[in-house]
Parts: C-alpha cells; structure tokens; sequence
C-alpha cells in the first residue's frame, strides 16, 4: 500500500481528524503556559506591624488614643528628607509629616492665594463683615482651625480632625 493512500485513511477514519486537533491543542497550551511563582507563606508580612513596613509606613504603638497601634503613612526619615517633620497631629495624635508652605503667612484675600488653598481669617478680625485681608496656611498639617476668606469675606469653615 502506497504511503499517500495509508495516510487518506487513517485522517478518514471516524475520530481520528478530533483526536488530532485535541492533541495539538493540548501540545499548544503546553507550550505557550506560564508558571507563576508566588513567595512561600513563610517569607509573607504576617502581622500589621510587617505588612505596614512592607508598604512604606511606620507602625506606631505609643499613640495614647491608638493603643493597638496604626500604620502612619511614610517614615521619620523620608519626612526629613523631603523637608517636612515628623509630628503628631490633630486630636487623635497620629503621625504625620507636616510640611511648610513657600506662601507661609503670607496677605492674602482667598484660597486661591496661597500654596495650601487656605486663607485663614485673623483671629481681631472676626465679627467684622467688611472686606478683608487674612494669612495663607503655614505649613500643610490637615488639622488647622480657623475660618477661610473668599473673595475678602469669612465663609463657613469645615475643620478636619
């Protein structure tokens, strides 16, 4: 028997054609998979103290509010480094850094003036309803008090805490 006429035959039997495609389907997913690799349990940040140092942040268990501990978001020295310093802020006393502002102090009449979008009223000034003039935000320690000014006039101020 001829080997063209064997071949004819043996793709013209019932089955052979599927069984055919099956395997080199298989072959191919075999060929073109990948193998990820994920780290061993053991080597895994298992408690908050690690996963927030694993993430950039400092683990503070002396805050005398927070007695479990949180994860503050940077560290002392990245806050050095950037010019900023590393404090406790706002009424829970969590870390921050607190950053100062190139517009600190500065005259302004509103937000719009100032570096930290803040123009806060001077405290002799409050009461007065007549155009006025306050001082941009020192430094950007999100827990400030203080009412804005907008266009030279006192508006109602959200303090964030």
């Amino acid at each position: 028997m001829h080997i063209s006429l064997w071949i004819r035959r043996l793709i013209s039997a019932p089955g052979i054609v599927l069984m055919l495609l099956v395997v080199a389907g298989a072959l191919t997913a075999c060929a073109v998979s990948k193998v990820e690799v994920t780290p061993p349990l053991a080597q895994l940040p298992t408690t908050e103290e690690a996963r927030c140092a694993a993430g950039g942040g400092t683990w503070d268990k002396s805050n005398f509010k927070l007695t479990d501990g949180y994860c503050a978001k940077g560290t002392p020295a990245q806050c050095q480094a950037s010019g900023g310093n590393w404090q406790r802020v706002c009424m829970m006393g969590t870390l921050a850094c607190v950053q100062p502002y190139a517009d600190a102090n500065k005259t302004c009449s509103s937000g719009a003036d100032c570096q930290g979008r803040r123009c806060l009223q001077a405290a002799e000034a409050r009461g007065n309803s007549q155009s006025q003039t306050g001082r941009c935000l020192p430094n950007n320690n999100p827990c400030y008090f203080g009412i804005n000014l907008e266009n030279g006039q006192p508006v109602p101020t959200a303090v964030a805490d």
